[in-house]
């Protein structure tokens, strides 16, 4: 990763109201966690307009647990 993108992840925290691919293309590992969550969102074409909490109430996937594990990967990039 270069300093860059770090740099960008650390200023961007996930909220449920976060755009899918804005929040794959600044947390590293993203569509990663997205996948182990039942999400394989990160690679459709609706990504780039809807918002993490348009797609968990379909798939049945506990917000708050999944906005968690992606600011925890920034975290753990610090």
């Amino acid at each position: 990763m270069t300093e860059e993108n770090k740099k960008s992840a650390e200023k961007f925290e996930a909220t449920l109201d976060s755009n899918i691919m804005e929040t794959v293309e600044k947390i590293p590992g993203a569509a990663d966690i997205f996948a182990e969550y039942g999400l394989p969102c990160a690679g459709c074409a609706a990504a780039s307009y809807e918002k993490i909490s348009d797609i968990i109430g379909e798939v049945g996937v506990d917000g708050d647990e999944l906005i968690s594990a992606l600011n925890n990967s920034i975290k753990s990039m610090e």
